[in-house]
């Protein structure tokens, strides 16, 4: 059997269309991508998200209320004397904007007594986040209630998120 010039061309388009396709499938399962790992991880708020007011309620009865006034920040605690400069300030607000953490199974059972309740109101959010914040020996747990989903931080990242 005898092949014309045309034929052998069809022959080497196919074959080499069969090598492409054999190679990104094995390619994709050598090598897998880096979102599925990526998915594991999220942040604490949206992207590009604007803090307009956090506040901290510890279980002690202290708060702290961090208000946007201007460019800069107003500090109003109750409870507790503690003495912020701006860089501070900013220092804390930007790690609550983008700090991730590890996604967590939903079953975590913690006394919420312990909890110290942070409520953050975004630019342009209709209504203001609610997150149980609880600090433990080997990491930092955080709660976000409004997408029932529970975040770890390692627990270095307590004295930027909590003014403690």
């Amino acid at each position: 059997m005898k092949l014309s010039r045309t034929g052998w061309n069809n022959v080497i388009i196919f074959s080499v269309m069969l090598f492409i396709l054999l190679i990104n499938t094995t390619n994709n399962k050598l090598f897998p991508n880096d979102d599925e790992k990526e998915s594991a991880q999220a942040t604490i708020l949206p992207a590009q998200s604007v803090i307009l007011t956090l506040s901290m309620h510890f279980p002690n009865n202290t708060q702290v209320i961090f208000e946007r006034a201007g460019l800069g920040w107003q500090v109003t605690t109750k409870g507790v004397i503690l003495s912020f400069s701006d860089q501070q300030v900013e220092q804390i607000i930007l790690a609550w904007q983008q700090s991730e953490g590890l996604m967590q199974a939903d079953d975590i059972i913690i006394d919420e007594q312990l909890a110290i309740k942070v409520n953050i109101a975004t630019a342009g959010g209709a209504q203001h986040q609610n997150f149980m914040v609880y600090p433990l020996n080997d990491q930092l747990l955080v709660y976000k209630q409004t997408d029932n989903l529970w975040l770890a931080f390692p627990v270095a990242l307590t004295k930027q998120l909590l003014p403690y």
